[in-house]
């Protein structure tokens, strides 16, 4: 059975440069995962699955990184903040909480802007 399926026969195809653009970017658009596959079942005339790109989901991907990316930020200040508060003196720990109060209201403001968002996605979810 095994025999059957191996592929060991080769078929070597000319193209132009513009004819390979042309697969390379009809490939691109499909979710098969090698040139060979996508050009096997063209040659066999088997079904090509294309991809289906849905932009909401793009734009909440993008939306999503950037929210990550803010976030990790500030976490990073915060740990930063705090280990200098756990190594300094008590009399310099009023400009550090100052700073920590800050952070604290930028995170806010942060999470006010995923809730809007997420707030924003769900209403445009419901309405599709």
């Amino acid at each position: 059975m095994k025999e059957e399926t191996k592929r060991n026969k080769w078929l070597h195809v000319r193209l132009t440069f513009k004819e390979y653009e042309r697969i390379q970017t009809e490939f691109a658009e499909t979710v098969q995962q090698n040139l060979s596959d996508y050009a096997r079942k063209l040659l066999l005339k088997k079904p090509v699955i294309g991809r289906y790109q849905d932009t909401g989901m793009q734009e909440l991907l993008a939306e999503l990184t950037v929210l990550k990316r803010d976030l990790h930020g500030l976490s990073t200040n915060y740990n930063q903040l705090v280990k200098k508060l756990n190594s300094v003196c008590e009399n310099e720990t009023s400009s550090y909480l100052l700073q920590g109060q800050e952070l604290h209201n930028t995170i806010l403001v942060s999470l006010q802007s995923v809730n809007r968002f997420i707030n924003q996605t769900a209403e445009k979810w419901l309405q599709s």
